[in-house]
């Protein structure tokens, strides 16, 4: 098993959006960027999924590129406000990462407003 990667505060995190429903991206000078919708956990989920930008690159972190883009933020937002954030890497996807908590709700506003980059495909 390889070594876990620590994330700290000066790395960044890519979070993959659906540019294919409008729930989750507005227009912002003629871009689409994530709402906060984006950023929420899903039932059952036990933490936000992200890539790490230092283990990937955005190209291959998208996967789908006709159906998604990348909003970067940084890793210091979601740690800032109490929340973990954890190398947990998969069989096909070794920049996988957690922003752990089973409920991003009260942070997905804040994270929305972060992104400090959009990579469209």
């Amino acid at each position: 098993m390889p070594e876990l990667y620590t994330i700290e505060p000066d790395d960044f995190l890519y979070r993959r959006f659906p540019i294919d429903n409008p729930m989750f991206w507005k227009l912002e000078n003629d871009r689409k960027v994530p709402t906060s919708a984006a950023f929420k956990t899903k039932s059952g989920e036990n933490g936000l999924s992200v890539d790490i930008a230092a283990l990937t690159t955005p190209e291959k972190s998208v996967m789908y590129p006709l159906r998604f883009n990348i909003a970067e933020i940084a890793a210091s937002v979601p740690i800032n406000l109490g929340f973990h954030c954890i190398h947990n890497p998969m069989p096909d996807n070794n920049a996988h990462a957690l922003i752990l908590g089973e409920n991003t709700k009260p942070i997905t506003k804040k994270l929305s407003l972060a992104v400090s980059k959009i990579h469209e495909f």
